[in-house]
């Protein structure tokens, strides 16, 4: 686990995974730290070099005074995989993490071997952006089991079945 400075931040990152292996990258969404993938790490870990890392504002990263942006998010991993000098990488994203690696994979097509979407879009309409505006710190005000029942009955359609 290691902090690196990219584009005014520290941007935390790990690595896990034989060394033989291709890389992976995986995106976190709105809100989610690098601890999103623990479930799936060591299932991933025996087929890839899995590169996580926390987006800008979230975990052990540091967030700018200033607002920031999908794409400013994308150039923070494009700076991660450039440290790392990671010429070619899967990716994978959830939600906004989906979001973010659609824009890594059209600012370094080059980079992306290959573009996993989780549960995401490729724009957002009015009422997402402003249940997000409406989020705003809320994880950081509400301990974790009630920031999820606050959440997640906005994540999902009118047309959701759970069964």
């Amino acid at each position: 686990m290691s902090i690196i400075q990219v584009n005014g931040i520290d941007l935390f990152y790990a690595i896990e995974g034989s060394k033989d292996y291709e890389f992976l990258l995986l995106i976190a969404g709105f809100d989610g730290d690098s601890s999103t993938w623990t479930a799936m790490m060591p299932s991933l870990a025996e087929q890839y070099r899995v590169l996580y890392f926390d987006n800008r504002g979230v975990g052990q990263s540091s967030a700018p005074d200033s607002p920031y942006s999908i794409k400013q998010m994308a150039m923070d991993a494009a700076a991660l995989l450039e440290h790392l000098n990671i010429s070619k990488v899967h990716v994978a994203g959830h939600s906004m993490g989906g979001q973010i690696a659609q824009e890594l994979a059209l600012a370094c097509p080059e980079k992306v071997q290959s573009l996993i979407i989780l549960a995401s879009w490729a724009s957002m309409d009015e009422k997402g952006k402003a249940l997000i505006e409406l989020f705003g710190d809320l994880a950081q005000t509400l301990e974790g089991t009630l920031y999820q029942k606050v959440l997640l009955p906005w994540l999902f359609t009118n047309t959701l079945r759970i069964m």
